[in-house]
């Protein structure tokens, strides 16, 4: 498990996005849109050339946590 806090995307009735000053220097805090929902994350492999989808619940409840190093 990497040492930074992770960047934590979380999803329900509205969206919000937390983050440490070690993963964006000079920026700390959490930002939300409670007019959006979460309706799918999308990782594209540049490596591979391969794209995995997750698709969130309809009401768009949950946690995705994003690690550095």
């Amino acid at each position: 498990m990497p040492d930074d806090p992770p960047i934590i995307v979380g999803g329900g009735g509205s969206i919000e996005i937390t983050f440490n000053e070690q993963t964006f220097q000079g920026k700390n805090g959490k930002y939300a849109n409670k007019d959006r929902k979460i309706l799918s994350v999308e990782v594209e492999d540049h490596n591979t050339n391969q794209t995995q989808t997750v698709t969130i619940p309809g009401n768009g409840k949950c946690t995705i946590k994003v690690h550095t190093r």
